[in-house]
């Protein structure tokens, strides 16, 4: 028999006024987090046999164990062995996809089994499939760097969440092309500005709004080359500075991201991939503070898409993800796309071709001091909101950086490319953001992949209880 709605509705509020019971009481004692090596984040040497002191949802202490009184009550926690890190931070992602292509018709259609409009109303209803899976993975705080209007209260209601990241959300992308499928009948996730004025007004709009940043599609085509959208970039910059809302450009040839810059991009979230940079555009990224986002990995899951095949990379990130993004994922195989064999080997070359160059790229402006983060573009298909953290990272370290520069640049960095410095290091007055890992992160990029808790807001969660279940 259905209970009644009034039922159901009285259980939901039961059932949340419980939650909130449980995490006060958590909150009302300091948390102590003792015995563990402390990884900083911001380049400071680790501290061995640390304590960390939690009062709340924020660090009130932290350093060697005999240096941090505990205060009576104190709920202490043994994690002798193991090691502590702040919360990945995610620069690149999109709640407005799902990780499979039911999110991106345009990469292969499956709207007669996925209708777009339900699959977009799922995700607006329930961002916490997206939430716990970063959480299970290790990421505490994340931007959106584009989507649908919805997007942009994730960030009020995940800010004080210990269920949920951090979410910063751009709003609808400022495009100079158009996907045509990504749209629903009565909202966009992207807007088209024909000239400057237009994109001076989206620019105000998204102000007026909250979006948090403002992001620009920057592609040109035989059409519509850089001569003809320049102007429309640069007005979009402009009204962004006067507005005081960071720029994000997505921009992948070195004459649009050099323009970019130019422009006054805060945050780059994607390389230079078609040749290797100058040593004008090294001195021009260093000189304007812009944060370089390399997303190394998103097209590997394209291919895939393309192939219609899944590696065992996907495979194993799915106990982290829904059921339901974990069942369509697994449905890749049965996509009508079915690309030729020969087409396939060139496009394995070119993608190939292109990460090369792309690590070239990435290593070079790391060398010269310019900020590198992580960012996934998680949301696109087979690169999983959480998980795909993880090939990610692994990807910057074989393009040349150390495991404790990959610590730096997915941590505190990242979080100062989100204009943040209140999460993103294990320091007095941060937000309780933290992983505890098994290995050592500065040792082995992979230990990234040992999470074993998560901190998120001072509560203390056993990944296992954040795996996902149901429909």
């Amino acid at each position: 028999m259905i209970p009644p709605m009034h039922m159901v509705l009285l259980a939901a509020l039961l059932l949340c006024s419980w939650s909130g019971a449980v995490l006060a009481q958590e909150r009302a004692s300091a948390l102590a987090l003792v015995g563990a090596t402390v990884h900083v984040g911001d380049g400071a040497a680790p501290i061995a046999d640390a304590a960390v002191l939690i009062a709340g949802e924020r660090i009130v202490a932290v350093g060697p164990r005999d240096a941090v009184p505990l205060p009576d009550g104190a709920r202490v926690v043994d994690l002798s062995g193991k090691h502590i890190a702040p919360g990945l931070v995610d620069t690149h992602v999109h709640y407005s996809q799902t990780g499979w292509v039911d999110g991106r018709p345009d990469a292969a259609d499956v709207r007669d089994r996925y209708p777009y409009e339900a699959t977009m109303a799922t995700n607006a209803l329930h961002p916490e499939r997206f939430h716990l899976a970063f959480l299970h993975a290790g990421v505490t705080a994340v931007l959106d760097c584009g989507g649908y209007p919805w997007t942009r209260r994730l960030g009020e209601a995940t800010e004080h969440d210990p269920y949920a990241p951090h979410v910063a959300a751009a709003g609808a992308l400022l495009a100079t092309y158009d996907p045509k499928v990504l749209t629903l009948p009565d909202q966009q996730q992207f807007v088209f500005p024909h000239d400057a004025d237009e994109a001076r007004r989206f620019v105000r709009l998204h102000a007026a709004f909250g979006s948090a940043f403002v992001k620009v599609w920057y592609i040109t085509t035989p059409e519509h080359p850089l001569e003809e959208l320049s102007p429309i970039v640069h007005a979009a910059g402009e009204e962004a500075r006067a507005v005081r809302l960071p720029l994000i450009v997505h921009a992948t040839t070195l004459d649009t991201v050099r323009d970019a810059i130019a422009a006054g991009a805060h945050l780059l979230v994607h390389s230079v991939e078609d040749r290797e940079i100058d040593d004008d555009f090294v001195a021009a990224a260093k000189a304007a503070g812009t944060f370089y986002c390399p997303t190394l990995t998103v097209r590997r899951g394209y291919f895939q898409v393309y192939s219609a095949a899944v590696d065992a990379e996907v495979l194993a990130q799915l106990d982290g993800v829904h059921p339901t993004v974990a069942a369509r994922v697994r449905a890749t195989e049965e996509l009508p796309v079915r690309v030729p064999q020969r087409a396939l080997q060139g496009m394995a070359k070119r993608f190939e071709l292109a990460e090369q160059t792309m690590a070239k790229n990435l290593l070079r402006l790391h060398q010269a001091g310019v900020p590198v983060v992580l960012g996934t573009d998680a949301g696109n298909p087979l690169t999983l909101h959480g998980p795909s953290v993880w090939p990610e990272l692994e990807a910057m370290a074989a393009a040349g950086l150390t495991p404790g520069e990959v610590l730096v640049a997915a941590t505190w960095h990242a979080a100062q490319a989100m204009r943040r410095e209140d999460f993103g290091r294990v320091a007095s007055d941060s937000w309780a953001d933290l992983v505890v890992l098994d290995a050592d992160p500065e040792q082995d990029v992979t230990a990234w992949r040992t999470v074993q808790q998560v901190v998120r807001a001072g509560v203390l969660h056993e990944r296992a209880a954040l795996r996902q279940r149901g429909e």
